[in-house]
């Protein structure tokens, strides 16, 4: 018996100690021999070698003015209630993600609004890893620019702007940010394509290929002398393709007037005239009965703006500006880019075959969104509608646009954004002051088209007590409708 147990011990022992034999095998000491020198010296590629130190002396005079800005905000999210019968807003925390560039040795930092819209609690961390409190100097929301001041006192050593006119396709450029919260972060790239325009910016914007990511918004796009030429700003929104290599930039020279009006004023001081004008096409030129390739056409002229306050109107083709003659609806546009509030220029327009000269002053943008007399009327009615521009006028189209309705009016019941109100009381209308005059006076009927179809709808909007109470239609969509005292 003792025999064999010694000999199961010996051979558990002996397969112990062949496995660690084994293992001591597989980890013996290697020769080895590692290159020491690269094949390749900086005397071989002395351009790459330059080029390689250039960039990064670049992108490290980028570092002391680049920040980060974390935000908080609240929103309100629908969610079905717990009985499900109808929608509640549940208000949710949000926190978001930007980047921001110091400009001036007080500690001014530009960012772009979209990063602190709506936010109540912001974070600046400077690229030394230091956190700072900031205040809001103000903000540019049509140029999409926010400025805001480091609070604690310090002296800053910013970069300078540079000319975003003189940028052209094929320049190297770096795009500056804090991606995904990574922290500081350069990309290098060229600039694409210049004076781009994307469908919810009216600005000429810069297109470049240097990557461009959630968290880069409000960083600064840098050539290769170290200068500003522009703010980092977005890419295409399609959430279902890649565009990755195609971001965009505010123009440095857009960003520093607007810096300079909102550190000297508060807001930016941008002149207003109050139109839209549009390239003289063929189909304009047929309805407007004027025979001439140059020239640009006045789409539309808002009421109360300087604009018509000089008597200009939809329809009418500029031919000179400060008596040069102008060929194309973009000479127009740059000339007013370059005006302030207050200056004066001349007009020579072309309406109905006859040639007149008009004098503009340039207002002050503030009074663009203040509302006329028959706006607060409509609203009052419980709608609101646009005059049709030149360019739909041209193709056919006759009437007042409805583009907003209030549903808790009783017209807001019956029409609809998108109609077409093309007649009051069986004349036609094309003018807000036509209809507002018209319904001022009593109940008028507006013949209203939608979708091909055509109905009436009886509108008073004269003050309760002096209206006849009308029985409630309950729905109307085509045929004749009537819209009783609620309005």
């Amino acid at each position: 018996m003792m025999t064999v147990m010694m000999t199961v011990v010996s051979v558990a022992y002996w397969r112990w100690n062949s496995r660690v034999t084994e293992k001591n095998v597989s980890f013996r000491s290697e020769v080895f021999t590692l290159a020491q020198q690269p094949e390749l010296k900086e005397e071989d590629i002395p351009v790459l070698h330059q080029l390689n130190e250039e960039y990064s002396r670049v992108a490290r005079l980028v570092e002391r003015v680049l920040v980060s800005i974390d935000t908080t905000g609240v929103t309100s999210v629908p969610q079905p209630s717990e009985d499900g019968d109808f929608m509640v807003e549940k208000r949710l925390t949000v926190h978001g993600l930007g980047s921001g560039v110091i400009v001036t040795e007080e500690g001014h930092i530009i960012t772009a609004y979209h990063v602190i819209q709506n936010k109540h609690a912001l974070r600046v961390t400077l690229s030394n890893g230091k956190s700072v409190s900031v205040r809001l100097v103000g903000v540019d929301p049509e140029l999409d620019i926010a400025v805001l001041q480091v609070e604690n006192p310090m002296t800053f050593t910013p970069l300078p702007f540079g000319n975003s006119d003189e940028i052209a396709p094929g320049m190297i450029v770096l795009a500056c940010g804090n991606p995904y919260g990574l922290g500081t972060t350069v990309s290098r790239g060229i600039i694409s394509a210049r004076e781009r325009k994307l469908v919810d910016s009216g600005i000429n914007l810069i297109q470049t290929d240097a990557s461009i990511f959630p968290g880069n918004s409000g960083g600064p796009l840098i050539n290769i002398r170290g200068e500003i030429i522009g703010i980092n700003k977005s890419v295409l929104p399609n959430a279902e393709k890649n565009y990755a290599g195609i971001g965009f930039a505010i123009p440095s020279n857009l960003v520093m007037h607007s810096f300079e009006q909102i550190c000297k004023h508060g807001r930016p001081m941008k002149g207003y005239l109050g139109l839209d004008i549009v390239r003289n096409t063929p189909p304009l030129r047929s309805f407007l009965d004027y025979h001439e390739a140059g020239g640009a056409v006045i789409n539309i002229v808002k009421h109360g703006s300087p604009a018509e306050q000089a008597g200009l109107q939809t329809g009418d083709v500029i031919l000179s500006f400060n008596e040069v003659p102008i060929q194309t609806d973009e000479e127009v546009k740059e000339r007013i880019e370059n005006l302030s509030i207050g200056d004066k220029f001349r007009l020579k327009v072309w309406r109905k075959g006859q040639k007149m000269n008009v004098t503009l002053k340039v207002g002050d943008s503030i009074l663009k969104n203040v509302p006329s007399p028959w706006e607060d009327f409509m609203e009052g009615v419980g709608m609101h509608l646009r005059e049709l521009t030149a360019e739909e006028q041209s193709i056919g189209a006759r009437g007042l646009l409805v583009i907003q309705v209030n549903p808790k009016k009783s017209v807001g019941q019956i029409l609809q954004a998108g109609d077409m109100v093309f007649a009051v009381n069986h004349q036609s209308v094309s003018t807000k002051e036509a209809l507002v005059k018209a319904l001022r006076e009593g109940p008028a009927l507006l013949t209203v088209s939608r979708d091909g179809q055509q109905f009436n709808v009886k509108v008073d909007a004269r003050p309760v007590s002096e209206k006849t109470l009308l029985p409630r239609i309950p729905e109307a969509t085509k045929g004749n409708a009537i819209i009783p005292h609620e309005l």
